[in-house]
């Protein structure tokens, strides 16, 4: 096997599979490593209800109005993008990317880039990372009250 621990493996088959249409956050995933990841985030305390899945912003962006997040925290200003392969053998959709991070950049928000593999094969890593970025952007959000 290529590093994949086979438990969280199946646990990512079977929480794709059993998606629930009428949940609004659900609904909205364009992918199976967002919907599990939008579905592990919602599990912990930290994190359980801070996020939207492929959220709006009022950010113009190619050509368009709006922009679109993978998952968006907008109290803690900290969006998640997900990358599959078609964002890393595509010059255009790579130098794609880098725009909307440097837009959202510009607009207070930290961005966080994982790859879709990472979400089965690294989740650890990826839940750690959010974790320490969002207590990162709470911090000063604690300190105004």
């Amino acid at each position: 096997m290529d590093g994949v621990d086979v438990p969280l493996a199946d646990l990512f088959l079977h929480a794709t599979v059993e998606l629930v249409s009428t949940s609004e956050g659900y609904a909205r995933a364009r992918s199976a490593p967002e919907a599990f990841l939008f579905r592990r985030l919602q599990t912990l305390p930290l994190t359980a209800g801070r996020f939207r899945l492929n959220a709006r912003l009022p950010i113009q962006f190619d050509d368009r109005r709006e922009m679109e997040v993978d998952l968006l925290d907008t109290v803690a200003s900290l969006a998640i993008e997900l990358d599959g392969p078609q964002h890393l053998n595509d010059p255009e959709a790579y130098r794609q990317d880098r725009r909307k991070d440097l837009l959202l950049q510009e607009h207070g928000y930290l961005v966080l880039r994982f790859l879709t593999d990472d979400v089965a094969k690294r989740l650890n890593h990826v839940l750690d990372s959010v974790t320490q970025a969002l207590v990162g952007r709470m911090r000063p959000l604690q300190g105004t009250r």
